[in-house]
């Protein structure tokens, strides 16, 4: 997976003068809608996929914002001769926009997102190793509730584009300013 363009980013929205920059990072889960497994396209158990994020502001309601999302592991067995282990993960740069700065204040990200799928295959000829990576668009659009100047809720509709189909969830994520 190319992570260094992704981290240079980063790193130079970061060293603006980052004591007088407002930052924030949170922690998250999201749950794809039944068969939707974030790239993966067959009926399996849509378990909770799990998301770290940072940012740092650079205006009053935009933000710069990085992310880590874990989006769990795809197991499909119990058929004949066919079957599949897969875990997939995926980094994502984006900017986010607040509406306001009200208690509730609605927000949209518009990102680049780098994912990478590792696992195995079975077939009847035997285990087959896969690993495979995508990038493009990512969405996520929602509302952010602050109820005091360190700590907010937001919940919100992610979407990515896998293969050119999107895939999407829902998200709700604790988040913390300094």
């Amino acid at each position: 997976m190319r992570k260094s363009p992704l981290l240079l980013a980063l790193a130079l929205a970061v060293s603006a003068p980052v004591y007088a920059a407002d930052y924030y990072l949170g922690v998250g889960v999201s749950q794809a809608p039944d068969g939707d497994q974030r790239g993966f396209s067959d009926d399996v158990d849509t378990d909770p996929f799990g998301k770290i994020y940072g940012g740092v502001y650079v205006g009053q309601n935009f933000s710069i914002e990085g992310a880590y999302h874990d989006f769990g592991n795809a197991k499909l067995d119990g058929i004949s001769d066919f079957g599949f282990d897969l875990d997939a993960d995926a980094w994502s740069l984006g900017v986010r926009y607040e509406y306001g700065d009200a208690a509730w204040a609605p927000y949209t990200k518009v990102g680049y997102f780098s994912s990478k799928t590792e696992g195995e295959l079975i077939t009847i000829a035997g285990t087959t190793q896969i690993s495979d990576s995508d990038n493009g668009l990512m969405l996520e659009g929602g509302v952010r509730w602050t109820p005091n100047d360190n700590f907010s809720l937001r919940g919100g509709y992610e979407w990515f584009d896998f293969g050119g189909g999107g895939s999407e969830g829902l998200t709700i994520a604790a988040e913390f300013s300094f």
